[in-house]
């Protein structure tokens, strides 16, 4: 055996499903295997949602040793033309997009028991409507939230992309550090596609021009699920000025609202010096101060009038 023959016979990989590896170093029956640690498969494979009436089913799942979303068909619909080039739709939007305040895509294959799938960033966080419904936001909170959300939404736009599903369930929170990722492009549209162009959304966030025939996504369509979305976050922190903006952001005359995202003007994330002096002002610390500061006078007046100064 030449020199060459050789280094190929002490340095030969055979993998299995790339769950293990065999390094022949003159040792053949030398074997190191890592389980499923280098597999691509997935495992743990858990259910996370299912559409009420809809037809896709999301779960949870494990693959290199880290979590992932998927996102597919349910089984009655797996065979259907029109949902499978929905969610290839879907797929091929997502996967043009890279933004911090946006769910990544990962990619698309078929997986054992699920079908074709959506591979998707997971996220440890929770849905915003579960954040709004604990009460957990400040203000500041609200504004760096709603000022991230803006963002994702600039970005898409500027792609020409349109979420069309703007709500609170599609915006997950982070745990640490309150970063925000905008999920769910199943109803997003773009000039790209032809399938799927009816109007669509959720009633209560869904531009009042969406509801009408021959209705087109727009920037402003989404501006206008934003402003609803900024209204319960304002209702809640008591933020007056972010109540305003979302006023004209929820316009029923979609010409009246911000045309684009850099129109909005969102306030800063720190409340101003002039409405935090009138939030304290206005606030029961004040009441307790004054109450203090009343019982310390009326306490050193009464010491002076029951021991006076010889």
């Amino acid at each position: 055996m030449d020199k060459s023959q050789q280094d190929t016979t002490d340095r030969h990989y055979v993998t299995d499903d790339e769950s293990s590896i065999t390094f022949n170093d003159g040792d053949p029956t030398a074997q190191l295997d890592l389980g499923g640690l280098f597999s691509n498969r997935f495992s743990n494979i858990m259910p996370v949602y299912s559409s009420p009436n809809g037809p896709t089913e999301i779960y949870a799942a494990t693959r290199y040793g880290r979590r992932f979303i998927l996102k597919g068909l349910k089984e009655q619909y797996r065979n259907d033309p029109i949902y499978t080039m929905a969610l290839a739709k879907e797929f091929e939007i997502g996967i043009q997009l890279d933004h911090p305040n946006i769910r990544r895509t990962i990619g698309i294959e078929t997986v054992d028991a699920i079908g074709k799938a959506i591979i998707l960033e997971y996220i440890d966080g929770y849905p915003l409507n579960e954040i709004v419904a604990a009460g957990k936001l400040n203000m500041m909170d609200g504004r760096s939230i709603i000022g991230q959300i803006a963002d994702a939404l600039g970005y898409l736009h500027s792609k020409q992309v349109f979420h069309r599903d703007l709500k609170p369930s599609n915006i997950l929170v982070s745990h640490l550090g309150n970063a925000v990722k905008v999920i769910d492009f199943n109803l997003s549209d773009s000039d790209e596609f032809i399938i799927l162009k009816n109007p669509a959304g959720s009633r209560k966030y869904m531009a009042p021009e969406q509801l009408k025939a021959g209705a087109v996504p727009s920037a402003v369509t989404d501006i206008y699920s934003l402003g609803v979305i900024m209204k319960e976050l304002a209702a809640m922190t008591g933020d007056e000025e972010l109540e305003l903006i979302a006023e004209r952001c929820t316009n029923q005359n979609a010409e009246k609202r911000p045309q684009s995202i850099p129109h909005i003007k969102l306030p800063a994330p720190q409340p101003s010096i002039a409405h935090s002096l009138s939030t304290f002002l206005s606030s029961k610390i004040l009441t307790y101060v004054m109450v203090c500061i009343c019982l310390a006078l009326t306490m050193t007046i009464a010491h002076l009038l029951l021991n006076p100064l010889s």
